[in-house]
């Protein structure tokens, strides 16, 4: 039976480049994402390369949907990957400014529900002899310095620790990836509305493929707890 994949927040940008990447190398996909007509429309790209799809309209924060994420991937056959990608900024004020119904939902959706997600699915890999679980954080979680959202800052440095904690699970391998600005549709229109200094003093957007590569290279030979940092023009560091 054909290995699965479950990716989170496939429905569009970096999640749908990360599900078609891993059909092309041959996994089935569950797509899980809020919006159920972009997931079905990843879903229909996904079977188009000739592997099975299940598209969900799922919200990773809750524990029902979570349920039925992994009741998808079983129909599939596994799970023998997770990629936990679903994840962004709380529109409208970020702390202090915002409630804390606001800025607590970020942190739960990019630091709580992978972890729950995670905990859900470790059991099922065990069944299958062991899995990958890559979690996608952000640069935003690295450094010391001011940060537009500093529970998105916190919620994905919370992400890489937790990855790393991981990393003498043995048969199942936790790993991270923590891109900087990664150039999907919407930084592309942010990079061209920069003026030429700002873009001068900024580092390049990453390609969105480059980000697929470095999942797809950390599922087949990363270590437990290993975290790779991706910045515009350098190649991906290994930590």
């Amino acid at each position: 039976m054909i290995d699965c994949a479950i990716v989170t927040g496939a429905g569009g940008g970096l999640g749908r480049h990360l599900a078609l990447g891993l059909a092309r190398a041959g996994y089935g996909i569950v797509v899980a994402d809020t919006d159920e007509r972009a997931a079905e429309e990843s879903a229909r790209l996904i079977e188009a390369s000739g592997v099975p799809a299940r598209a969900l309209r799922a919200d990773v924060r809750d524990h029902h949907d979570r349920d039925r994420v992994l009741a998808a991937a079983r129909e599939l056959g596994g799970p023998w990957v997770l990629v936990n990608n679903a994840g962004g900024w709380t529109p409208g004020d970020q702390y202090p400014h915002a409630a804390a119904s606001a800025w607590t939902a970020t942190i739960e959706l990019n630091l709580i529900a992978p972890m729950a997600l995670s905990q859900l699915v470790i059991p099922a890999m065990r069944e299958r002899g062991g899995g990958a679980i890559v979690n996608i954080a952000s640069s935003g979680g690295i450094g010391a310095e001011a940060y537009g959202s500093p529970e998105y800052g916190a919620a994905k440095a919370g992400l890489i620790r937790f990855t790393a904690t991981l990393g003498g699970l043995g048969d199942i391998r936790v790993m991270c990836v923590a891109p900087d600005w990664i150039g999907l549709d919407r930084a592309q229109a942010q990079w061209r509305a920069m003026s030429a200094a700002e873009r001068a003093a900024s580092r390049p957007l990453i390609p969105p493929g480059e980000v697929v590569a470095a999942v797809l290279d950390l599922i087949r030979a990363g270590a437990g707890g290993q975290v790779v940092e991706i910045w515009g023009g350098d190649p991906p560091e290994r930590k």
